[in-house]
């Protein structure tokens, strides 16, 4: 009795260690299991551009259709509160490098340069102010956000916009697939030089062609096989039959491109980065003939309806983009579906080029139309389906939020050189899981040291939270003054508190000063010089706020 006793003991023990064994390894699995990225970046997309409400605080369009991305915001968390920089360059590089433009690493502040014409001056003759004198693309050297999630077995790709990155993207900037397209296509057409927006030429040389070693291979014109089986699923309404035989938009391309990389790296071994920097909807706003028809109809004139195509256009390739997440194989069987360990992110690079309303301003500005846009994140069973939060993120905060994700530890990463890269972000991973309702930030940071035509001059502008609500403080060079808002009370910007401010708004000014000052100094910030005696423009008073005082 004693030894079956024994027997038994053992061959217990024995069936729990295996059994534990196994529930260990298949917990190493799951941890080991790393979320694919796919980062969907539109080009001027305002925060009011698409019909959803989740993005904007119900001020969806309602001229705009984008079926598409309203159905991806009730699948995941919507942010009414995302923010980029001014235009195209500096957002891109402030999201790839994980660094405002006064890191280390970035240094991009503007479009091509911080002595953008001023249409007021006919150029500078009169500006007091010499800018500073930027770069154009981020640093070789440093540690991106591809370069991240490649310590972790990542494969990354890149098809879409170069900008803050070089094009053609030659470099070693972590990218293993490196497919950057420009939407301006030249080419020779019976031996005269031809320049297209957005559509494909037929190249004397080439054929149909993008001027792209890698989107040709969907150069060619829509027909009907195309027609039948990519683009009605997505009709809308509009007379796709229009199409046969009209020459690719690139926005089409760029989405068969994902959906082709999706279908190749699915249930892979390794998990995959796919960012995606549409052109759509810059201009010059080049629409798909089926849906511009679809919206004159609807007694739109000929710019709006283009518009209004370019955006639904947009739509439909994320549409068909997440389709190949959910059905890899194109076979409609779901079984292969990989959303669940897939991050789906939908973002913009700036504020819209129309009408913002209510907010002010538009791609350019400082003001919230320049700068606040739509951002989607879809992770199941991770995010919560249809939820909204008023948390304040911004470009710089994408690096460390994925990374966190990816199961990067941030602080082992090294430069090539040794050192440590340094970022500016924070990661908002807990916000999307529901885990924290904000960050323990709570100031973001735009500063210009130059000119963009009329739309901004040398400023540095700071929002803070207070508790549940937005202030943002401005402060301009030219004339060493400040002008302050209450977001929360007023989007559009309209009412300058430091006007007639109550000892409250003073006291909250004062803080953002301080704020601002010490940013200012910490990141070395530059500020250009005076044209008349070839000094540094200084940064704001101490207590500069305090002038304004009753």
């Amino acid at each position: 009795m004693k030894l079956f006793s024994k027997i038994s003991v053992f061959i217990l023990l024995g069936i729990l260690f295996l059994s534990c064994k196994s529930s260990s390894s298949q917990k190493e699995k799951t941890i080991e299991k790393k979320p694919n990225i796919v980062l969907i970046f539109a080009d001027d997309l305002g925060w009011t551009d698409v019909s959803t409400g989740n993005t904007s605080g119900g001020r969806g369009s309602k001229i705009y259709e984008t079926p598409e991305i309203d159905k991806l915001a009730t699948q995941g968390m919507s942010f009414t509160h995302a923010y980029t920089n001014q235009n195209c360059a500096p957002s891109r590089a402030s999201l790839i490098s994980g660094q405002y433009p006064t890191g280390a690493d970035n240094q991009v502040y503007n479009v091509g340069s911080l002595s953008r014409q001023d249409k007021r001056t006919k150029g500078f003759p009169d500006l007091p102010i010499k800018p500073f004198q930027q770069k154009k693309v981020i640093a070789e050297d440093g540690v991106n956000l591809f370069d991240v999630l490649k310590t972790q077995g990542y494969q990354t790709a890149f098809v879409g916009k170069s900008h803050g990155t070089p094009h053609p993207l030659v470099g070693n900037y972590g990218i293993d697939l490196p497919a950057d397209i420009h939407h301006i296509i030249a080419a020779p057409v019976d031996g005269k030089r031809i320049k297209s927006y957005y559509l494909a030429l037929e190249s004397d040389r080439k054929g149909w062609t993008f001027s792209s070693e890698y989107v040709d291979k969907y150069a060619i014109p829509y027909n009907q096989d195309y027609i039948n089986t990519i683009l009605k699923p997505y009709a809308s309404r509009s007379e796709v039959s229009l199409l046969d035989k009209t020459p690719k938009h690139l926005t089409d391309a760029i989405g068969d491109f994902s959906v082709d990389y999706i279908k190749e790296k699915a249930n892979g071994g390794q998990p995959f980065f796919l960012y995606v920097p549409f052109h759509a909807v810059h201009s010059k706003v080049v629409g798909r003939k089926d849906l511009t028809e679809k919206y004159k109809k609807r007694g739109l004139n000929k710019r709006v309806a283009e518009y209004a195509s370019m955006i639904e256009l947009l739509d439909q390739n994320i549409g068909k983009i997440n389709r190949a997440i959910k059905d890899p194989n194109s076979d409609d069987d779901f079984s292969d579906d990989i959303s669940n360990n897939t991050i789906f992110i939908v973002y913009s690079d700036n504020g819209g080029l129309r009408d913002n309303k209510p907010l002010t301003g538009k791609k350019g500005n400082l003001t919230e139309g320049g700068i606040r846009v739509p951002l989607i994140f879809r992770y199941p069973n991770v995010i919560k389906e249809n939820t909204v939060t008023n948390q304040s993120v911004h470009c710089i905060d994408f690096l460390p939020t994925l990374a966190e994700f990816a199961g990067v530890n941030m602080s082992k990463l090294e430069k090539p050189d040794g050192s440590k890269p340094l970022y500016d972000g924070a990661s908002f991973a807990k916000i999307l899981k529901g885990e924290e309702k904000w960050l323990s930030r709570e100031n973001l940071f735009w500063h210009l040291p130059g000119y963009m035509d009329e739309r901004f001059s040398p400023s540095t502008v700071i929002q803070k939270r207070v508790g549940e609500d937005y202030y943002k403080l401005f402060y301009f060079y030219e004339t060493e003054t400040f002008a302050m808002y209450h977001l929360n009370e007023d989007l559009p910007e309209k009412n300058n508190l430091l006007e007639s401010p109550t000892s409250k708004e003073i006291e909250i000014a004062l803080s953002m000063n301080a704020d601002m000052l010490a940013w200012l100094k910490a990141n070395n910030a530059p500020t250009g010089t005076w044209v008349k005696n070839g000094e540094n423009v200084p940064y704001p008073l101490k207590d500069g706020v305090k002038k304004h005082k009753d």
